[in-house]
């Protein structure tokens, strides 16, 4: 099957794994291990448009919404039992002359093989009296989905095993004589060495699913649901953008007779970040994670585009007009072989004069109203352009507002129906005593 369309542009412009700041990852990343960290990086990298894995992976995280259950280990342990499972030595011979040998000789030359083998052995067994009790929890819950209840049957299965019940009873101060040190190596490196990586695996998905369901108690995030129609649909409400302190929620709704939107207002008044906040939305519900909305409903796209923060390229010799360009002509590429796609554009040709931005923006959306099996939001400042647009009818035309009070511009952050009519750019140059300042600069020399 073909995998969702998505670039390096649209994850830096969505704030996906941001190293530098406040990343959409870090609402999620409430896991207690490494591999649990990975395994949630990676599902977070992989969106779908395939809706039973949709599906399983949304269920499976709704599973532990508010059920506050809590996996009691510890990073360190856990890490150790990593490198317990991988360490370069031959498991130990569980006979007890070979037993014996081992330990006596670790006795006189205490050696780090031997050493970390013990505390491997501790940690597994510690890890296996937690992963037990948490089995023996999910077996009292009611209408587990699929992968929950697999969990709980190759779990099930595993503590069923009479070594693995003798493991789960393991007494650090009893039971650490050189024999049990022997078997238990053998039983968990050899063995069942499969099956010990199998539960290590279930820990990192159950530390996954718990982390993300946290995460939509903490912030409020909702469960996506899922059309089926083969014609684009998106309708949110309550959408924000988490990363922003005290944001201001808008509703969505994109239908299929309405697949372009044209969005218009001033700087500073909220397009940029609506923009991104429904790319997030978008992409999350493409993940099966949480959304930060209301609520959201979708039918499935192949792949999200955005050209958000592009800048020219010192390296390439490229202006900022002509990065542009080359992003819009790499969209285009991508539409003309892949159909259902999610695609915005911000501030569409900012890197170029008004006429040439003018005539580019028309053309461009022009061509784009032909497409009716692919979504696109453009916003632009050229707002004079809406008059040709509206002979389009799948254009649908939306503003942010702005206002002069008190001499300050003042924003609301709502989204509106209609064309934005206010021009507040030199209002704001004005406002920042630029012209006094460099009158001032001129008095000086005369």
């Amino acid at each position: 099957m073909a995998s969702f369309e998505i670039d390096r542009q649209t994850i830096k412009d969505l704030d996906l794994f941001n190293e530098d700041g406040v990343s959409v990852y870090s609402f999620f990343n409430h896991v207690k291990t490494i591999g649990g960290r990975q395994k949630l990086r990676k599902l977070m990298e992989t969106p779908s448009f395939d809706i039973n894995v949709l599906i399983s992976r949304r269920d499976s995280i709704q599973f532990f919404h508010g059920k506050k259950m809590e996996l009691n280990v510890k990073k360190n342990d856990v890490d150790f039992i990593e490198h317990y499972l991988t360490l370069n030595h031959d498991p130990l011979k569980a006979n007890v002359l070979d037993s014996y040998a081992a330990g006596i000789k670790h006795k006189l030359i205490p050696g780090k093989d031997y050493y970390d083998i013990t505390q491997g052995i501790i940690d597994v067994c510690k890890l296996f009296k937690v992963l037990d009790k948490v089995n023996q929890e999910l077996q009292t819950l009611l209408n587990p989905p699929s992968q929950i209840a697999g969990i709980i049957q190759l779990l099930t299965a595993f503590f069923e095993k009479k070594e693995i019940q003798k493991a789960i009873l393991f007494d650090q101060e009893k039971d650490l004589g050189y024999l049990n040190i022997s078997h238990y190596d053998k039983l968990f490196r050899n063995t069942e060495r499969v099956a010990v990586r199998e539960v290590v695996n279930v820990l990192y998905d159950l530390d996954v699913f718990i982390a993300i369901a946290k995460a939509v108690e903490l912030n409020g995030f909702c469960f996506p649901e899922y059309d089926k129609s083969d014609q684009p649909y998106v309708a949110i409400k309550g959408l924000y953008h988490p990363c922003i302190k005290n944001p201001v929620s808008n509703d969505v709704l994109i239908q299929p007779d309405k697949n372009i939107c044209f969005l218009t207002g001033a700087n500073m008044a909220g397009k940029s970040s609506y923009l991104k906040a429904l790319g997030l939305a978008v992409y999350l519900a493409h993940v099966g994670f949480p959304v930060p909305a209301v609520s959201i409903k979708t039918t499935l796209f192949k792949g999200l585009i955005t050209t958000i923060n592009i800048s020219d390229s010192i390296t390439s010799g490229y202006s900022h007009y002509f990065s542009e360009v080359k992003r819009l002509k790499a969209v285009a590429e991508k539409i003309a072989v892949q159909d259902n796609l999610f695609v915005i554009f911000d501030e569409l040709f900012r890197g170029t004069n008004v006429k040439d931005a003018y005539d580019a923006s028309l053309a461009t959306i022009s061509a784009l109203s032909a497409i009716k099996n692919s979504v696109f939001l453009i916003s632009t400042h050229i707002v004079e352009i809406a008059v040709e647009l509206k002979q389009f009818e799948n254009i649908s035309f939306k503003y942010f507002d702005s206002k002069i009070s008190d001499n300050k511009p003042v924003f609301d952050f709502k989204i509106r129906d209609g064309v934005s009519s206010e021009t507040l750019g030199y209002f704001i140059f004005k406002g920042e005593g630029i012209l006094e300042v460099l009158e001032q600069a001129a008095s000086k020399q005369k």
